[in-house]
């Protein structure tokens, strides 16, 4: 066997020990995983198991089952059920350990569950060189940012909030937010910081921190943030957490491209990003 085919029998192996620990966690997120006890899910040892994750998922093996646990929450709370039950059923063994788990500042894990109710979200928009721009924000921080046609971004955010009460009109409490994804929309720099109020996994938040590092007018490639990050394998990760960035422009997704140069995807589209790109370069 040569050493290629050596290094992809190795990664063929990593791979199954990690679906098989991952399946493990899957069905029973609740179940007290602890090092020993995974690694043996997977049929490995703890140091290999930890390796593994990191190198094939770009995720500790303790930040996937809080991940596990986390969706079994918001999952359960979903169905109606009290929030102190959804919280001890997810494997939580405490509600402040549910809250880290979700990485407030943010809505309320029951407000979330409950598709928003309770939240009060006000909004905002206007015009830029790359289209119209909306941002919205609850009373703890921006948690929406859009560009399109305003009926279109005032339906998407009431399809993200379909349970919250939105304000019918724009407000100018939020003129600071708008001033700042106009600047970026317009190569500037952001004139303010602010609270940021969205909901993201331990790993989305690296790579969303790694994003607002960039410097106006540079890139990166999706490895480099992949890097940064001290994921260097997970590429496809770090590509995911910018596609479902809640606050783009704000949190610059579009400085990050192809390793090839070439741009990349965008959610608003590639000739959006080129121009963002441009106009930022020159």
């Amino acid at each position: 066997m040569n050493m290629v085919q050596t290094m992809g029998s190795d990664i063929g192996s990593r791979q199954q020990l990690v679906r098989r620990a991952c399946a493990a966690v899957l069905s029973r997120p609740e179940a007290p995983w602890t090092s020993a006890r995974l690694a043996k899910a997977g049929g490995t040892n703890p140091v290999q198991l930890q390796r593994a994750f990191r190198d094939i998922l770009g995720l500790s093996p303790r930040d996937y089952i809080v991940a596990c646990r986390r969706k079994r929450f918001l999952e359960t709370v979903k169905t109606g059920q009290r929030v102190t039950d959804a919280i001890y059923s997810a494997g939580f063994g405490s509600p402040s350990r549910v809250y880290d788990a979700i990485r407030l500042p943010g809505m309320t894990p029951a407000t979330y569950g409950r598709g928003g109710k309770g939240a009060h979200i006000r909004w905002m928009s206007g015009e830029s060189p790359v289209g119209r721009v909306m941002v919205a924000a609850t009373d703890r921080g921006l948690c929406f940012v859009q560009i399109g046609e305003e009926d279109e971004m005032r339906r998407a955010l009431a399809k993200e909030f379909p349970l919250a009460e939105i304000d019918l009109n724009p407000s100018a409490a939020l003129k600071p937010m708008l001033r700042a994804a106009l600047a970026v929309a317009s190569a500037k720099r952001m004139p303010a910081e602010f609270p940021i109020d969205i909901q993201g996994t331990a790993f989305q938040w690296r790579v969303w921190r790694a994003l607002t590092k960039i410097p106006r007018g540079e890139t990166r490639s999706y490895s480099d943030v992949a890097r940064a990050i001290g994921r260097p394998s997970a590429v496809r990760a770090v590509a995911r957490a910018c596609a479902t960035n809640p606050v783009a422009l704000v949190v610059p997704c579009h400085r990050v491209v192809a390793k090839t140069g070439a741009a990349g995807g965008y959610r608003w589209g590639v000739s959006i990003k080129k121009k963002l790109l441009t106009e930022e370069k020159s």
